[in-house]
Parts: structure tokens; C-alpha cells; sequence
């Protein structure tokens, strides 16, 4: 219980900007249409609103992208709680920022704020996924990485709920300010944390440190002297430490790294379709012909399912493995967005088919939660061997940062053409589908498993396959 809330409170610190971030934009999507409008001297046009917004929702993943390779320089070298720290500072200067932007009507302000607040963000993201993963017993990996999620669906049910109009939606400075104070709570908790034993052993070097964390983590009798032989056996692993860009080659080269990074590229494209639900989910179910409070409240019932769903799935992980909940999930979550696409054709000739649509979102939510987006997020670490984790886990994030940032900026000009709701397969089913066939036939099973393990079995496995082909 302990472990669990030292893992929910590190997650807090950084996933309560990440979410509020990508969720306050939603429910209330009329009034920032408004601000927006009036910011501009009400001269915008359908197509300039647009493009605006456009750029107002989307600069986040330019911003994250751009974050991700502050990671191995910051969470690598200096480590994951300085990572938090610096990551956690420049968030608070970033709420404080997009508070101004609405409250002085400068969307300028806003956007610089959300990129500010994206870059950071980032980092502080990456940190904690390897802070996670790297802190709890092999036996609670899983779970304590399932906290990350747990915590960021619960801040998305906030977003969402504070957008109704019936409580922030309406007042929009409001609904900014109240993101200034989590994100100084966020650098307490930060100052209070001891850092991860694996990075203190391995990359430090310093062993008195690494068991005090131990104890920190695992509880004044934790059996430190095991613990410590399991990470010596890591670090035996891969003697080579990862100091510069140039081991981008290495990762290249070696055929199990390249495999890792394959795995958690494919494995991270299943959520890229959460991005479309969680910042516009409000719009398309609008644009199924129902009212504004019935959409919004639907948008703040999918995100609460999402939560649900991510309870059920921390209970689960560790029993049931990584593939069994990421694999049929991830079907699921196709068919959904099919029958969503689906339903606003329907719609035309029964208005009732909309309901299809609103029941297929709440259904991806759910999936969401309860077996795609935590796995997903850590497949790249988990496997990873430590003075390689943090660039793995950058090389991955960056692969998907691209698709999203792609997909998202390509999402409503398409959809809003001719193409219409078909938008959802073309960017979301028909890639999404590749990647899963993929990932059932090479993603492996790491539940319970120590990393160095999982590690011989890579080697052994797809080190055998490069020669096969060379041969």
C-alpha cells in the first residue's frame, strides 16, 4: 500500500498537466470557439477557426516531440527525480502562462503556454515511466506502472467535468486558474521522493544510496541484499553505458534493441487514436445531431469509463500478462472506431443510429483504460536494458509523437471534407490493424519476468534470427 501511493503520488506530479492539458479543451470546445472569435475581433471565419484551433490543440505534440530528446539528457544523466523537477517547475510557469492567454484574451499566451507546458511535460512523462518501472519489486511492475494511468484517466474525468458548462465551461480563466495549484503541489512531491535504486546502483554507481532508496520503496524490511543482486545481474547485462546520441547506431545495429523498438513503436500506435477522442470528442458527437449537454456529459462519461477501465486494469495486469489484455483490446478498440465511422452514415436515414456512435465511444474509452494505453506506454521500457532504457523509450516516443502529431493536424481538415467520418479508418483502423498482426506474432510475454530475463531472450531469440538471414 505504501509502494502503491509513493507510485500514484509520482504520478500525479506529472500526469495531472498532461491530462488537464488534454482535456480542458474538450467539453467546453463552444466557449473556447467564442474566446477565440472575440480574441480576434469577431472576424474569423469557419475556415480560419479551424486552422486556429488547429494549432491551439495539436502544438502540444509539437512541443512533446520536441521534449522527448531533452529526456535521455535530463532522466539519464542527472536522474528521473531531477528529470520531475525541472520538468514540474517549468509546468507551473506554463499554467500560469495559459491563465494569462485566456484571462487577457491572448491566445498567443495560450499557445506559448501549451508548448511550454508540452516540452516539459514530456520529459517529466518519460521520467516517470522509468521511475515506475524501475522502483517496485519484478512481482509489482506492472501494477505500479498501471498507476500512471490510473492517475491520468482520473485527471481527464476532472478536465472533462470542469469543462461542462455547468461548472468552469462557462468561465474560462476560472477553468486555467485551477491548474496552477496541482502543478505546485506536483514539485513537492518531487522534493519529497528518493530516486529509483536501479539508476543510483547502475548509472551511479553509489550502493549505499541504491539500498536506502530500496527501503524507501519497498519498506524498512525489504530483503535489500536480493534486490541488489537482481540489479547487479542487469547491470551485467550490458556493461556499456549509454553517454551520447551516437548510440543510436548501437540501437540500430544490435537486432534484439531494434526488435524492442519495433515492438513498442507498434505497441504505442494503438493509442493513437485515444488523442482524437480525448481532445474532440465532444465536436463529433455534436456533429451525430445531439445537443450540447448531452455531448458534453457524454465526453465526461467516456473519460469516466476510461478511469473505470484503468481500475480494473491494474488489478489485472500482473495476473493475466501484458498480451492478454493489449492484443484483444486492441481488436476491440478497431471495431469501435468502425462502428463509430460507421453510425454517423446510419444516422442519416435513423437518427437513432447515433446512439451506435456515443456506445462505440464509450466502449474505446473503457479499452483505453483497461488494456491498451498503460501497456503500450511501458512496452518500450520494460524490456529495455537500463543504460539503454531512456533512449529506447525517446526513439519510440518520437516515432509515435510524428504519427500523432500527423494524424491529429490531418484529422479535422479531412474530416470536415468530403471524406468525412471515413477519416477514422483511413488514420486510425487501417494502420492500427498492420501494427496489431504485427505484435501478435512477436510480442512477447514479460509478466513476472526480471529484465535481464526478458533480455536473454531477446538476444537469444532475435540474435539467432540476424544470423540466420546473414547466413
Amino acid at each position: 500500500a505504501r509502494l502503491l501511493a509513493i507510485c500514484c503520488a509520482v504520478a500525479f506530479s506529472s500526469n495531472w498537466q498532461f491530462a488537464y492539458s488534454s482535456t480542458y479543451l474538450n467539453t467546453p470546445v463552444l466557449e473556447f470557439k467564442e474566446y477565440l472569435n472575440s480574441s480576434f475581433g469577431s472576424t474569423l471565419t469557419e475556415d480560419s477557426y479551424v486552422h486556429i484551433w488547429d494549432v491551439v490543440q495539436n502544438i502540444w505534440f509539437i512541443g512533446f516531440f520536441l521534449g522527448i530528446w531533452l529526456s535521455p539528457v535530463l532522466n539519464d544523466r542527472l536522474g528521473r527525480k531531477t528529470g520531475l523537477l525541472v520538468g514540474n517547475s517549468c509546468n507551473f510557469l506554463a499554467a500560469i502562462i495559459q491563465f494569462l492567454g485566456v484571462f487577457l484574451h491572448l491566445p498567443i499566451l495560450l499557445i506559448i503556454g501549451r508548448f511550454i507546458a508540452s516540452v516539459m511535460t514530456a520529459v517529466a512523462f518519460q521520467a516517470v515511466v522509468l521511475y515506475l518501472q524501475e522502483s517496485p519489486p519484478t512481482s509489482m511492475r506492472g501494477t505500479a506502472s498501471f498507476c500512471s494511468e490510473v492517475v491520468f484517466a482520473a485527471m481527464s474525468v476532472v478536465g472533462m467535468m470542469l469543462g461542462t458548462d455547468e461548472l468552469l465551461g462557462k468561465n474560462l480563466p476560472w477553468l486555467l486558474a485551477v491548474n496552477i495549484l496541482p502543478c505546485a503541489i506536483s514539485i513537492l512531491i518531487v522534493l519529497l521522493i528518493s530516486e529509483t535504486p536501479k539508476f543510483l546502483l547502475i548509472k551511479k554507481n553509489d550502493r549505499e544510496s541504491a539500498e536506502e532508496a530500496i527501503r524507501f520503496h519497498h519498506g524498512k524490511d525489504a530483503d535489500v541484499e536480493s534486490v541488489i543482486e537482481e540489479l547487479l545481474h542487469e547491470a551485467d547485462e550490458d556493461a556499456h553505458e549509454a553517454h551520447s546520441f551516437k548510440d543510436l547506431l548501437v540501437i540500430a545495429q544490435e537486432p534484439h534493441l531494434r526488435k524492442i523498438v519495433l515492438l513498442g513503436a507498434c505497441s504505442m500506435q494503438m493509442t493513437v487514436s485515444f488523442w482524437a477522442a480525448i481532445y474532440n470528442s465532444t465536436q463529433f458527437i455534436m456533429d451525430l445531431n445531439c445537443s450540447n449537454f448531452f455531448s458534453t456529459w457524454s465526453s465526461t462519461i467516456m473519460a469516466t469509463i476510461y478511469f473505470i477501465g484503468t481500475l480494473i486494469g491494474c488489478q489485472l495486469v500482473d495476473r493475466l500478462g501484458r498480451r492478454t489484455l493489449l492484443l484483444p483490446c486492441s481488436l476491440i478498440s478497431i471495431i469501435c472506431w468502425s462502428s463509430f465511422s460507421l453510425s454517423f452514415y446510419l444516422q442519416k436515414s435513423n437518427d437513432h443510429w447515433k446512439y451506435l456512435g456515443v456506445a462505440a465511444l464509450m466502449c474505446f474509452g473503457f479499452l483505453c483504460g483497461f488494456g491498451i494505453n498503460a501497456i503500450a506506454w511501458f512496452i518500450p521500457a520494460e524490456p529495455a536494458p537500463q543504460n539503454y532504457r531512456s533512449l529506447i523509450q525517446s526513439v519510440c516516443y518520437t516515432m509515435n509523437t510524428i504519427i500523432v502529431v500527423v494524424m491529429t493536424f490531418t484529422l479535422l481538415p479531412m474530416y470536415m471534407s468530403s471524406v468525412g467520418p471515413a477519416t477514422f479508418l483511413i488514420l486510425y483502423c487501417a494502420p492500427s490493424l498492420i501494427c496489431l498482426i504485427y505484435l501478435t506474432e512477436q510480442l512477447p510475454e514479460t509478466k513476472g519476468r526480471p529484465t535481464h530475463e526478458i533480455q536473454q531472450e531477446l538476444k537469444k531469440k532475435w540474435g539467432r534470427i540476424a544470423t540466420m538471414k546473414e547466413e
